[in-house]
């Protein structure tokens, strides 16, 4: 059973302000499309949970900008 998880696509994602939260999110998506391109389950699950982790700090820079 496959399931796939994307993380959701933030606002941060389609209007950034902040260089370094732009370039955290350009890495979120990088893992994504890693992320499917895996046939391998368990590189699939980390980059994905990279890709969320990125979200994640790019959300938290540009809250505190």
């Amino acid at each position: 059973m496959t399931i796939n998880f994307l993380a959701p696509r933030s606002r941060l994602e389609r209007e950034p302000s902040d260089p370094r939260a732009e370039g955290f999110g350009a890495h979120a998506a990088e893992c994504r499309e890693l992320a499917n391109r895996c046939w391998h389950e368990e590189s699939k699950r980390r980059y994905e949970e990279l890709a969320y982790r990125w979200l994640e700090l790019a959300e938290q820079r540009q809250r505190s900008a």
